[in-house]
């Protein structure tokens, strides 16, 4: 018998690493809905924008919560969405209608 336990940590380590590389790939932006349209297939495609940094997301018609939600979110209002990439587009994992706003405060330092 051969002594798996070398081998059987590895693969832990390895499942670790993945699973944070995982999370580095996601995509996150909480900002300004400037953009809602229809793909083709009947998705949502939204398009959200923070200070220069614009990010669009596909909203698949088969998660359905995601997707009404979706469908009742308003031009302008603020939105938090993330998503994984997949096949040059962002599919959408969560959205949230976010009632508290977008802060556009900027930091200053005092002298």
């Amino acid at each position: 018998m051969i002594d798996t336990t070398l081998i059987d940590t590895l693969k832990e380590m390895s499942e670790k690493e993945n699973k944070i590389k995982g999370f580095k790939r996601l995509s996150k932006i909480k900002g300004k809905l400037i953009k809602k349209s229809f793909t083709k297939n009947k998705n949502i495609k939204l398009t959200i924008k923070k200070g220069e940094r614009e990010i669009t997301f596909i909203v698949l018609k088969t998660h359905k919560e995601r997707y009404s939600l979706a469908e009742k979110l308003k031009i302008d209002s603020s939105v938090y969405a993330q998503g994984i990439p997949k096949f040059r587009m962002i599919i959408c994992t969560k959205l949230k209608h976010d009632m508290k706003g977008i802060d556009e405060s900027k930091q200053m330092t005092l002298g």
